[in-house]
Formats: C-alpha cells, sequence, structure tokens
C-alpha cells in the first residue's frame, strides 16, 4: 500500500480516533460497526467481523454450540452473511483456526497455523478475494469462559500481510479494542453468547434463579404452577448444559457467564 505513514497519520487526525470521552448514548451498534468498517476499508481490508466465542462452557453437543456452526450466529460485521453460513456449513470443521483460537491473547496471522498441503479454508477465502487473515481477541468483563475477537480479512498476500500488519497494529488494535469497549457498552447483554443463544429455556432461568435464592423445589414448584418433577427436570437440563456437579456448581457457572 502506498505511502502507508501518511495515511496512518491523516487516520490518526480524525476525530473519531482520538482519546477524547465518548458518552455511552452517542453511539449506536449500527454507527459504531459502520466506522470500522470505514477505517479498515481506508487500510484495505476487505471485510471484518466481530463475533462471541465460548471457551469450552456448554457442552459440545449443546444446542447453541450446533447453532454457530450451522448459523455462524454470533457474527456481525461486513462479511456477507451467504459467506459466513456457507463457511461454518462447509469449512469451519476443516480450519485448523479453531483448534487454537480459544486459547489465543493475542492478535494471530491465519498464515502462522500449520495446514494441510491443500487448505480448505485457504481456498475458499481466495475464492472471496481474501488473501490473509489476522484474528484479534479482546477481553469481556468476564474473560473466563466466552471473549470477543475481530477478524480482518485482507487481500495482499501472506508475506506482504505479516509486514503490513506489523506496521499498523501498533497503533489499529488500540483503535479495535477501543470500538469493542464502546460496542459492549452499547449491548453487551445482547451478545452475550448464553443469552443470544437461548441455551436456558425462560422458565429452566427463572427456576434456576429461584434457586440460588435458596428457595426449596417445592416452593419453586408453588410459585411456579410446576409439578416438583418438572422443578427437578429444569435443574437436571441445566446443569447437563454446563456440566455442572451440582446445584451450587450450577448457580456459581451461570453467575460466571451473565446469566444470573
Amino acid at each position: 500500500m502506498q505511502d502507508m505513514e501518511h495515511l496512518i497519520l491523516q487516520l490518526k487526525k480524525q476525530p473519531a480516533f482520538q482519546d477524547a470521552s465518548v458518552l455511552a448514548f452517542e453511539c449506536t451498534w449500527d454507527k459504531l460497526l459502520h466506522e470500522i468498517d470505514d477505517l479498515l476499508n481506508q487500510l484495505g481490508f476487505v471485510y471484518f467481523t466481530y463475533s462471541v466465542l465460548t471457551r469450552g462452557q456448554i457442552n459440545s453437543s449443546s444446542e447453541a454450540h450446533k447453532q454457530r456452526w450451522n448459523e455462524g450466529s454470533d457474527i456481525v460485521g461486513s462479511l456477507p452473511d451467504a459467506v459466513i453460513k456457507n463457511y461454518y456449513k462447509d469449512v469451519a470443521h476443516h480450519d485448523p483456526l479453531w483448534e487454537v483460537l480459544p486459547r489465543i491473547t493475542a492478535p494471530l496471522l491465519a498464515s502462522s497455523l500449520i495446514s494441510g498441503q491443500s487448505s480448505v479454508a485457504d481456498n475458499f477465502w481466495l475464492k472471496q478475494g481474501v488473501s490473509s487473515r489476522v484474528y484479534i481477541p479482546m477481553k469481556s468483563k468476564s474473560n473466563r469462559y466466552w471473549f470477543h475477537y475481530f477478524s480482518l480479512f485482507h487481500k495482499l498476500p501472506a508475506a506482504e500481510f505479516e509486514s503490513f500488519f506489523s506496521n499498523v497494529s501498533e497503533w489499529l488494535v488500540p483503535m479495535l479494542t477501543r470500538y469493542h469497549e464502546l460496542l459492549q457498552v452499547v449491548c453487551e447483554q445482547e451478545q452475550n453468547p448464553y443469552i443470544k443463544s437461548e441455551i436456558l429455556s425462560p422458565t429452566c432461568q427463572q427456576v434456576i434463579v429461584m434457586t440460588a435464592q435458596g428457595m426449596p423445589v417445592k416452593r419453586i414448584a408453588d410459585k411456579l404452577a410446576l409439578t416438583e418433577e418438572g422443578i427437578t427436570y429444569h435443574i437436571t437440563r441445566a446443569k447437563k448444559v454446563f456440566g455442572a456437579k451440582n446445584k451450587t456448581h450450577l448457580v456459581s457457572m451461570m453467575h460466571e457467564v451473565g446469566l444470573l
């Protein structure tokens, strides 16, 4: 990219990228995503996504896990919906990225992954005009079980992109972190994967809330006009979804992921 240093200096002068505080009510989800897209386009990125990834808290056989892989339902950004769905349906299971992404603590370039001679993922992205990818993790308030990350897609070949990203990352990553913090202020609850995927029914959540308050099964059943067997069923199902050892463990885990 020509005159990259000049371009970065110009971008830094734009009001959106100053350090002055921004009131949360002045920001909207769409406005922030549009600003991110505009910034990345000026740096030559063809697409970006902002995503939520759960780290092993939900059992892999759960409906929430299946939904994420079947639809890419935790992803927003400029990548077309059809591309996202095709990737999750046909490619994600073959992408070595997913073996390491849940554990990254710093930007990860796809070119650093070890893949086979014929990479299904690389071929898929090449067809979308993408030669290089980088994944940048972002912390959430509770970073134990889930976190956000930016995926950036560029047309530069891997070798050129590594040099390019090295030049811009010191400035770009803090900027994306700033946007991430604003996005969380706007609608953190809506982006919580455990809430968004509705892994527990409203009734099940209500049962666990009452359980967390110390109410016995019989009283919960009376309050909700359910049988004691029905209350026990909801508690057992929630423990199975989270892999909890007992009710105390379940309540603790649900606090961790923001359901209580």
